[in-house]
């Protein structure tokens, strides 16, 4: 399996500061920049080096330095600003609070259920591998799973998981529980962003799960969750069009 852990040594594999690379790509200065701060040698509060300076170093155009910076900084791995520089993220090291929804649908007097559909290591699509910062190829866990109130589909969900910043989680793993219950007791994640939109219901996986017609509206809940500067879980909900949120957001 091609781990995150792997993007990061193979890109200081492939680089050394003498090494003056034609046609790099802003993903590919990604990677460096994101593995100099997953190894400590640009820590958590740091000024980084200057565009021009990168530039310079990395035989590139200080506009692919720049599509990169901006890129970690729409993820929140670093901080621009005019005239001061750009300065590696703090994150707090506090456990990011969330909501499981066995605990909600228990408090409304519900029986919680939960089945695994599928699991295995796969590669994300474009969309999924950019938001975990992933080099191309790289493979993730997949997990697709139903949760049910009194027995009753109440949503369902696609998960990709980063292994190597949840080391021990694997498909036996989710066969008895949900990825959200165990990252809670085992990854100290403290940032997230959310998004929430309307989508439809494919006829491979949303649609079966909750009992819908292919193409019926449902609500889209898509999570992706931290672990300091690096991306450790994206999740993405589906509901039917008449829920309403109660708090598990």
């Amino acid at each position: 399996m091609s781990h995150h852990s792997q993007g990061f040594a193979s890109a200081s594999a492939v680089l050394s500061i003498n090494s003056k690379r034609k046609g790099m790509t802003w993903q590919a200065v990604q990677d460096i920049v994101l593995e100099r701060i997953q190894d400590g040698i640009w820590p958590e509060g740091e000024l980084i080096p200057t565009e021009c300076d990168l530039a310079a170093e990395l035989g590139c155009a200080r506009a692919t330095v720049n599509r990169a910076m901006q890129a970690l900084a729409e993820s929140g791995v670093v901080e621009r600003r005019r005239k001061v520089g750009t300065r590696v993220a703090r994150h707090p090291r506090v456990q990011l609070v969330r909501s499981l929804l066995r605990r909600e649908l228990e408090a409304a007097g519900q029986e919680y259920g939960y089945r695994l559909v599928f699991a295995s290591e796969a590669t994300p699509p474009a969309d999924v591998a950019q938001a975990m910062l992933l080099r191309s190829g790289e493979e993730l866990l997949l997990g697709r799973a139903i949760f049910f109130a009194d027995g009753i589909p109440y949503c369902c969900e696609e998960r990709w998981t980063n292994t190597f910043a949840a080391p021990g989680l694997t498909p036996d793993v989710l066969a008895e529980m949900s990825a959200c219950e165990w990252l809670v007791g085992n990854v100290p994640l403290n940032r997230a962003s959310l998004s929430i939109g309307v989508d439809t219901a494919d006829g491979e996986f949303i649609s079966p799960s909750l009992n819908l017609t292919e193409n019926d509206p449902v609500l889209h809940l898509e999570r992706v969750e931290w672990l300091n500067n690096m991306p450790v879980s994206l999740s993405r909900r589906y509901f039917p069009r008449d829920h309403r949120f109660q708090g598990q957001l």
